[in-house]
């Protein structure tokens, strides 16, 4: 697919929207890999129907549980204890640090310590803009730093972190190979599995491969249309525009990996999503080319603020378009639990163990990035949590 200019979306012939049902891909001669045979069997047919539940009436009860009134939070994790991690990206146009402990009294931290949040410290040797967290059930905190400031100057590499929430301290670090990013590159999402680190290049479509053990990085799927925007980004019927007053691009940037790491969940702010096989990332004789047609389309989903996965499998995304949040269960039964004008662009949520909910508010549509370079939150910020065990099951 063409390369789509910067301040439009792309057409219909630009998706393929006018190609044949089946495509036709040569590829190289050789045996071709099982896993990529079983992709190419499962990519040629759409994901079973979804089946649509009644929305519940009334709506799953929320509960505010932490406030901000000087920083935009777009991410957090949940500590075995309560206490919470916070992400805080520079280009949210808020100071303070990008990533911050909230102790179980409400008061914030940087983190790990200040020394890694100040600005005075070496940029290699600091957080710069986290982008995206994941916790693990080992206590491992994966942070992934896009190494740009504020007003997107790259001011250090872009690098995953690994710290262990036990002792808050970093245990190793890795610095993405320029190899595998392009000009105009910014990673923006991050999800760890099977001893890889998946990474999505938002600047740039594509997705990079991390060998945690051996530090190989692999760039895959250059400009692939799952990976690359395809519809605009609408809140409260208005659709999004950057600081140039062109409609917002935003490749693909929210990312989640399934309970038994076998599946990656990816899609661009605007949707729609799609699912592919960690097995055929992991595996290097597989080649860019042979995944082109491997993602599969799992739900055309609204624009969506971010998403998270319960032990179940259950995805639960938030749908920043009306201010809902919708369930979507491993036996893809979709249902809104929850629709609130407070949820004004919900971020990315995380669920605990227990079937706790957080989900942050985060007006993104009133920061500069996508309110013509103006600042117009209205304080505070709200994060709200949702006992999702208690929800009944959905029906159809």
């Amino acid at each position: 697919m063409a390369a789509i200019p910067p301040n439009r979306l792309p057409s219909a012939a630009d998706r393929g929207d006018m190609a044949p049902m089946f495509r036709t891909s040569t590829l190289p001669s050789r045996v071709i890999p099982a896993a990529l045979a079983v992709s190419i069997l499962t990519a040629a047919m759409p994901a079973l129907a979804a089946k649509p539940a009644p929305p519940l009436d009334p709506s799953a009860p929320m509960v505010a549980v932490a406030e901000s009134t000087t920083q935009v939070w777009t991410a957090l994790v949940v500590l075995p204890d309560g206490r919470m991690i916070l992400d805080a990206p520079a280009w949210t146009g808020t100071p303070g640090p990008t990533l911050a402990l909230r102790d179980a009294d409400g008061t914030i931290h940087p983190y790990p310590d200040a020394r890694r949040n100040d600005p005075a410290t070496p940029a290699e040797k600091r957080l710069i803009s986290a982008e995206s967290i994941q916790l693990a059930d080992d206590g491992t905190l994966w942070v992934l730093d896009s190494g740009f400031d504020g007003t997107d100057h790259a001011v250090a590499p872009a690098k995953l972190v690994k710290l262990d929430t036990h002792t808050a301290s970093v245990t190793q670090s890795w610095t993405i190979d320029p190899a595998v990013l392009r000009p105009g590159s910014h990673v923006a999402g991050v999800r760890v599995g099977k001893g890889h680190a998946f990474i999505l290049d938002s600047g740039v479509p594509g997705l990079i491969v991390v060998n945690l053990e051996h530090g190989t990085q692999r760039r895959l799927m250059d400009h692939n249309p799952s990976l690359t925007a395809q519809h605009p980004i609408t809140v409260n019927g208005r659709v999004m525009q950057d600081t140039t007053g062109h409609t917002a691009i935003v490749n693909a940037n929210e990312i989640e990996i399934s309970p038994d790491e076998q599946w990656l969940y990816y899609q661009s702010t605007g949707g729609p999503l799609y699912r592919l096989g960690t097995d055929l990332l992991t595996d290097t004789t597989i080649t860019s080319f042979e995944l082109d047609d491997s993602p599969t389309l799992w739900y055309k989903t609204p624009p969506l603020g971010g998403m998270t996965v319960a032990r179940d499998g259950t995805l639960y995304f938030d749908d920043i378009s009306t201010g809902s949040i919708f369930r979507f269960t491993a036996g893809r039964v979709y249902q809104r639990i929850v629709v609130d004008p407070r949820l004004r662009w919900p971020a990315t949520p995380t669920i605990t163990a227990t079937g706790q909910l957080y989900i942050p508010t985060a007006q993104l549509d009133r920061t500069p990035r996508f309110n013509h370079g103006q600042m117009a939150v209205q304080w505070p910020l709200t994060i709200y949590r949702i006992d999702t065990a208690a929800l009944p099951a959905p029906v159809r």
